[in-house]
């Protein structure tokens, strides 16, 4: 995802830059982080909504920490990255937070392990937060890249139907789909096989392992 796509503003841009080059230079770790400051965001272009209102995607992520072990484990350790979209005033007209159960004193937050959320902490004006922090969605993890897809296609549909045939596109949304998805899918999977309980049941932080 570049400029050239009508996508991603090039502060925006720059920031994938920079993540990239991260990336590239911990291709052979097993343990890595990933962070994007509130104060330099993934920014995307100004688009309009159905009713033809302004609207402004950015990506933030407090923190993503991946551990990759043998595969029988998730592979992260901590996942806070956020969708905000804010109107032409700069006034938040949404927010999803996709995170990782928290677990103070060695217990697990209530809700799935990783979950979607709607609204969280407005860190400019805490009257602004929503109100309600459930329902928390069962979702499996995603990291930046697939957060900046879910944006394309959903934000700028036309540039994205371009964009998802692009080999290199591809070949990058594949990898990481490999490391968000293929333990959370085989857990699921496995949990349709028990008529004795059920998938969410499976997928709860305090009985997921």
């Amino acid at each position: 995802m570049s400029p050239r796509h009508g996508i991603i503003e090039p502060e925006g841009f720059s920031v994938l830059s920079r993540l990239s080059r991260e990336l590239k230079l911990k291709k052979d770790a097993f343990a890595w982080s990933v962070e994007v400051d509130r104060g330099a965001p993934i920014l995307f272009k100004r688009t309009t909504d159905e009713k033809s209102r302004g609207v402004k995607p950015r990506i933030v992520a407090k923190g993503i920490e991946i551990e990759q072990g043998d595969g029988t484990a998730l592979p992260f350790t901590a996942l806070d990255i956020a969708l905000e979209v804010d109107d032409d005033a700069s006034e938040p007209l949404s927010r999803w937070h996709l995170d990782l159960a928290n677990k103070p004193d060695g217990v697990p937050q209530s809700g799935p392990l990783t979950h979607l959320q709607f609204g969280g902490h407005h860190h400019d004006d805490r009257d602004k937060d929503h109100p309600l922090k459930v329902p928390r969605w069962c979702h499996p993890p995603m990291e930046v890249a697939l957060l900046c897809e879910v944006v394309a296609a959903n934000f700028y549909e036309e540039a994205w139907l371009e964009l998802r045939d692009e080999p290199n596109w591809c070949q990058a949304i594949s990898l990481y789909q490999r490391l968000c998805y293929r333990h959370y899918f085989e857990k699921m999977t496995s949990s349709l096989s028990i008529s004795s309980s059920t998938a969410l049941r499976g997928m709860w932080a305090s009985t997921y392992a």
